[in-house]
This record gives C-alpha cells, structure tokens and sequence, in this order.
C-alpha cells in the first residue's frame, strides 16, 4: 500500500484482551465501502510497521486496563511518546482522531485514550473528529456505534474527499463536533473480549420512518432491502398461521432441536427455571418484540464475511494429550511459563446458609517455576463445562463428529482483508476439544454474531427476531435481553431453534477462552512452594432466555474438582482454624492446574516496614492483605529472633465488611491472630445484614471510614501511609473514593474541586492502590 493511495489514513489499536482490536477490525473491514483505504497496525508495531513522524491522518482505538495504564500492546508506544526530549511541534503535521474503550465501574474512566489526546495535543497534533469513550459498564455499542458512523464523512473531508457522491453508499452527514462519552470513573479492556463487532452503518437516516418492516444492510454498492420473502409482517409475529410455510421448510431442521429443546425444557420445569422465552402478552421478551420495533425497518450491521473451512480427517486419530494447549498461543499478561500444579487442600470459609460460598484453595507449585510476593496474582488455565459443550455440540448436529480431527483452512477467495487461522486453535483439532479448551462458549452474543446466525436461520419469525437484536433500532432490546442476561451463543441457539449455523462460522466468531486471575492470599515466608487464593463460587441463577442455571467457568469447574476434599473451616478450643488433615485423606489421583504468574508490581508491601499501611477489603477483597499480613507476621518474628531494635514497624489498619458475622466472615480467626501477634495493628469490621438490636453500627467499610476518620487522615495525609482497596469496582470500591473525598474535604476545609486534587495526588504518588474488578 503506497503512502499516497487516495482515502489512506494510518489505522492503528492497542488491545489488553481483543476488544479494541476487533473494534478496529470493524473499522478497516468497512473503510472501503466509504471509499477509504486504512493501513492498519497495532500499536506495539511502532517503527516497526509505521512512524508516526511520517503520517498525516491518523484513527486510534485504545483501551485501558490496570489503574488506568495502557494495554501492554501500547506501553512502548506510550513510552516513546512521553519523551520529555520531543518538541512541542513534534506531530504539527498530524491529524488524529482516538476512539476509547473503558469501564466507569473504575476511577480515571478511559484515563489511558484521554492521556494519548492529551499528549498529541502537547507535541501539536490537531484533532479532526471528537474523541468517543466507550463504557463497558452500559455497553460499548452505546458510543462505538454512533462513534463509527460519524467518523466516516468528517475521515472522508480530512482526506480531501467528496462526500456528495457517497451518500448511496450509506455514508451519513457528519455529526455536531462534540465528543462522544459516557459517564466518567478507570477501568479495563475489560473481560468478555475479542469478536467486537459492534456497528451499524446507517443506510437512510429516515429508516425509522418507513412503514413497512424492511430491513436494510450496506453492501459493496448500495443500500438494499431484504424482500417480502424474507421477513415477518409485524401484524402476524404472534399468528401461527402466518409461519406455517416457514415451519413445513424446516421440519428436519428442528427434528435435530427438539429433543435437546424439550429435555432441557422438562429438566428444568421441574426445577422450577425457564428456559426458552415463551411469547409474553406484554412487553418484549427475547424471541418476540412489540411495536413500535415489530413494525420498524431495520439498519443491520454489515454481514461478516465467511472465511474458515472446516475439512473433517477421518482417517486421522488424536488423543486429547496430543493436541497442544491453545495450539501454543501465547497468553495475555504472562509472567511466567504455563506449568502444573497440585491442588493439596480447599476449606470452605463460609457457613452453608451465607449468600455466597468462598473456598480457600492451597497449591503446591513446587514444580512451577513462580516466585511471588504478597498481593500478586496468578492465572488459572480452565475448560468450559462439559455439560454445555455437550449440549452444544448436540445442538449444533455435530454428535457424531464431535470427536473426529479436523484442520481449519482459510476459504478460498473470501472477502474477509486480513483474514488468519486462530493461533488458538490448534492446526489438528477436534471439536469436542476446539469448545472445551480454545472457545469461549459463554461470552455474550456480539451483534456482528447475531447478524451472522440470521443467515443461518429459517424460521421467518426467528429470522426477523434476530435481525431486530442486532440492528440499530433494536440497541435496547439487544441490551435488555442479550448482554444483560450475558446470554451464550448456546442460550441463543435454544431460543431459536431453526438457526444451524456452520461449525467454520462460528469458530470466526467465538472469542479466545481466556485464563481466569486471581490474588495470591499468602505468603513466601511461610512457604514459597505453596501459595493460597479464595474465590467466591459464582452462581448464574436461571432468567429469561438463559437455557440453564449454572456456575462460573472457572469457579464452578475448580468447585467440581475440589468436592472429594472440601473441608468446612472449624476451630478448636483455643479459636484457630483447623485445617484438614491431608497426610489421612486417601484420593486416587492428585488434582492438577495449569497455572502462571502474573506479577502485580503496584500492589505490594511498602519496602520500608515503617510505612503505615490502610487496607480495605470487604469479602474476597480480603485475599492479599491475608498475604500481606503473614508477611509481616513472619517479619516481626525475625526481628524478634535476632533481637534488633533498629526496624520499626509502622500501625497497620484493616477494613473489613461482610453480610453476616457468624455466616461469612472470612479469615475470622487468622484476623483476630494477626491482633494479637501484632502484625495487625486494628481490625475494623461492618456486617450489613446482621441485627444491630436498636444499636448504631456501621454496616460498610465506608461506614467504618466515617467513624475513625481523623485516624485514617492523620496516617494517610500526616504519616504517608499507603492506602490500598481490594474488591468490588462497581459498588465498593466507588463508595469508598466517593467517601474519602467527603472525608478530605471536611478534614482539611476545602471544597470539591481541591479534595479531588487531593486524592488524584495519592494515586500519582501510588499511596492510593487499587486491586479491584467487576
């Protein structure tokens, strides 16, 4: 491609999990129905691929992840471009626009895309299209989409381009230049990732205006309308009659469905759930809509093109052991290499009546090549339930393949640019093993998979179903009861049973299955082969449109193995857990993880001992400061053993908040030993659901922030303690910043604007840490 191809602009993404990728993808993939032509890169390619110094026009899609660092894709990037030695006119010549993924679930919302446009700004770059921030906390689509449109027509006047001849092409006029965003607060690229594919390319803007249902598409040339055929009369979505051919067409299709459809059905009447929606009198559901969308047209989002062959080896035998993990691809945030340890006990912290049940799960990693300190964390590498893949498969026909090898290849001639094998997969696979081990078959329905499965689907109701999800005048729909509900490609396919997509279509579409991270919960003082973690198991309680109740992925899997030796945690006389004795138990087989490390600098100990420390850790939250406390623990039993008075040991605070005292207080016992041993200076604990009996107790940590208040200040802003926040993003960790501000404000006197100066300050100096998710 040469620099001066008319409609070229520099095209580049930086992506922690896919999202971002994909989203650019989109982009390049549909640049040339605009008349545009993107070189496309990622960007850990810089001066590798391409130069900014040598660039005129410019669109980035950029995540965030960590405390609000960019993706490691990026950070070379970013490094190179906060040089202190570049000029203010370094990029004078460059004309950028940046699109930002992110999740207001965080603090410093898209804070990695905003820092970029910040410092394009200080080396002179000029902004040609508003910037758009993304959050995930209320869907991507919600600013991508519209982001994406509006880009086309202001790209195409940057570049010297007419716009007057495109607009039959579905190029829209450009958008009133303000910026795209939703709410504000840091966030992540975050966890259900990789086959974005989010747009609609509007073909009219008075689509909603029609008054017969069609349904519109962009193609190569022009708009055009899917015929009468093929879609729905919206006055007849609840007649039977009215799908009697579409029904008489597909009979061998469903026969296929209807036995998985009714068992799942039946099995779970009887546990009282719902499986697939049934037609409601009133309101949407998931497979039928009312007006005014039953009698809308519909603007689709380009139809993805096909681009895997799948060739079946029926000759060729493979066991699972032979195939290679992932097909060897290298995986996201990798400290070390994958290797296996052995699960030697799991303790169940919490009482059968809590909410939630939390498993603490000791490894043995005498054989992985991990050297940990308190507060890092570590991947586990799990399969999907093999139930599900099973019902997949069932559903999917592929019963008695379902074992057999197969190669993927890509189609000859496909129209997909820059089409590539997933290095996921490996080259011989079988498809049991493709989604057990390689696939995320839970992953939400991205729209890009819903306009896929409509041409795979036969029932004209169901079709018109589908294309309504993915479409643009059905955003709330698609919201409502797809990626609300976290609805899987399996959910899907039960909910509309004359949809049969290929196996090749849907391995283009189902995203990489991604190791699940968790905190080490220890200490290498105590033993350096071991470390321990603790999980809440995850339950997803059945809803409309979800086939089943289940657990999570790796949670539920991890739950299943550990059953033959989970231990409820009970104390003996003098009030210490009692942890089991594993030398007695007599299993046939040890139990087995892949694991790595992925070291978490940011969120350890303070080299100085003398360094206060606030910790704030409700529920699971709690896991590092365990870590960080038999840390210290070990610490101060050293200095005793060799008598030196010179190291000194600054007070150590320790928020905790639970639902009930006696039902899930986890660590009680380990807690109230770091007191007493002095490791912990003050243990502070909040129990939102217990009785109070007319007393006044504080319910959450933030409550228990309030009431000790001129102590934590005085550590944090007289004594430069270093606060560290562990848990919940969405609700906890945003108390506490909101109460801290509060606190701030009132401590020192000063209004809003300076406490969050404040507050912005201990994060810059790393006194304000944060290990938290959603």
């Amino acid at each position: 491609m040469t620099k001066g191809m008319q409609g070229r602009f520099l095209l580049l993404y930086g992506s922690q999990t896919g999202q971002a990728k994909a989203i650019a993808e989109e982009i390049y993939e549909n640049a040339p129905h605009h008349g545009l032509q993107p070189e496309i890169h990622c960007l850990s390619m810089t001066d590798k691929k391409f130069s900014l110094e040598k660039e005129a026009c410019m669109v980035m899609v950029v995540s965030t992840t960590g405390d609000g660092e960019p993706p490691e894709t990026a950070t070379k990037f970013w490094r190179r471009l906060k040089k202190k030695t570049l000029p203010g006119d370094h990029l004078a010549h460059l004309n950028y626009a940046i699109l930002g993924l992110g999740d207001s679930n965080y603090n410093n919302f898209c804070r990695n895309p905003k820092n970029f446009e910040q410092r394009f700004e200080e080396l002179g770059a000029k902004q040609f299209y508003p910037s758009g921030f993304a959050d995930d906390a209320v869907g991507l689509e919600v600013v991508v989409e519209p982001w994406i449109d509006g880009l086309w027509p202001v790209l195409r006047k940057q570049l010297g381009l007419s716009n007057s001849d495109c607009t039959s092409n579905g190029v829209m006029e450009p958008t009133e230049n303000k910026a795209i965003t939703q709410s504000t607060g840091d966030d992540s690229d975050s966890g259900t990732d990789v086959d974005n594919p989010y747009g609609h390319r509007k073909s009219h803007q008075d689509a909603e205006k029609r008054t017969s249902p069609d349904v519109k598409t962009q193609t190569e040339v022009a708009t055009r309308t899917i015929s009468n055929d093929n879609r729905t009369n919206p006055t007849t979505l609840n007649n039977d009659t009215e799908n009697d051919k579409a029904d008489a067409n597909q009979t061998s299709t469903d026969s296929r469905t209807s036995s998985l459809t009714q068992d799942s059905l039946r099995t779970s009447q009887s546990e009282g759930e719902t499986v697939v929606d049934s037609t409601q009198d009133k309101g949407p559901s998931l497979t039928c809509s009312v007006p005014p969308l039953s009698e809308s047209g519909l603007t689709l989002p380009l139809l993805p093109p096909a681009y895997l062959e799948v060739q079946y080896h029926k000759d060729l035998v493979m066991s699972p052991d032979q195939l290679a993990l992932q097909g060897s691809a290298s995986y996201p945030s990798a400290q070390s290499a994958v290797s296996m340890a052995t699960i030697v006990s799991a303790t169940k912290l919490t009482r059968d009546d809590a909410v939630k049940t939390a498993l603490d799960l000791e490894l043995d990693i005498s054989d992985a090549p991990i050297d940990y300190q308190p507060g890092d964390a570590f991947s586990i590498i799990c399969p999907n339930p093999s139930t599900e893949v099973d019902l997949l498969i069932q559903r999917l026909g592929l019963i008695e393949q379902a074992d057999n090898v197969f190669s993927l290849q890509l189609i000859a001639n496909t129209k997909k640019r820059r089409a590539t094998i997933p290095d996921y997969i490996p080259k011989t696979c079988t498809v049991r093993h493709a989604l057990t081990h390689c696939c995320d078959i839970r992953t939400p329905m991205k729209k890009a998979v819903l306009r896929m499965l409509v041409e795979h689907t036969e029932n004209a109701r169901e079709k018109r179903r589908l294309q309504e999800l993915c479409s643009k005048q059905g955003i709330n729909d698609y919201g409502a009861f797809i990626r609300e509900g976290c609805l899987s490609i399996l959910d899907v396919l039960i909910a509309f049973p004359s949809c049969n997509p290929p196996l090749g279509r849907l391995l283009e579409h189902l995203p990489r299955l991604l190791p699940r991270p968790y905190s080490i919960s220890s200490s290498p003082l105590v033993d350096p082969k071991r470390l321990h973690f603790v999980f809440n198991i995850i339950e997803f309680p059945h809803s409309y449109g979800r086939a089943m109740a289940r657990q999570g992925v790796c949670t539920g899997w991890l739950n299943h193995k550990t059953q033959p030796i989970q231990q409820q945690v009970s104390t003996d006389v003098k009030g210490q857990d009692v942890e089991m004795n594993m030398a007695a138990l007599s299993i046939s087989e040890k139990i087995k993880v892949l694991i790595f490390a992925r070291t978490n600098t940011h969120f350890r100990l303070p080299e100085d001992p003398s360094t206060p420390i606030i910790m704030i850790g409700p529920g699971t939250g709690v896991a590092p400061f365990i870590g960080f406390l038999e840390h210290r623990e070990m610490q101060l039993n050293k200095v005793a053993e060799n008598g030196d008075d010179t190291i000194k040991f600054a007070p150590s605070w320790l928020f905790f908040g639970c639902r009930h005292k006696e039902r899930d207080f986890l660590y009680r016992h380990k807690l109230e030993h770091f007191v007493k041993t002095g490791a912990l200076s003050r243990l502070h604990v909040s129990f939102s659901r217990d009785a109070t009996n007319g007393t006044i107790a504080p319910k959450y940590v933030q409550d228990n922030l309030r009431l000790h208040s001129t102590d934590v200040l005085d550590l944090l802003l007289e004594k430069k303690a270093i606060l560290y926040v562990c848990g919940d993003a969405k609700n906890m960790a945003r108390n506490v910043n909101e109460t801290l501000l509060e606190l701030i404000g009132k401590h020192t006197g000063k209004g809003a604007y300076d406490a969050t100066l404040i507050l912005a300050k201990l994060r810059e100096e790393k006194r304000y840490r944060e290990d938290i998710w959603t």
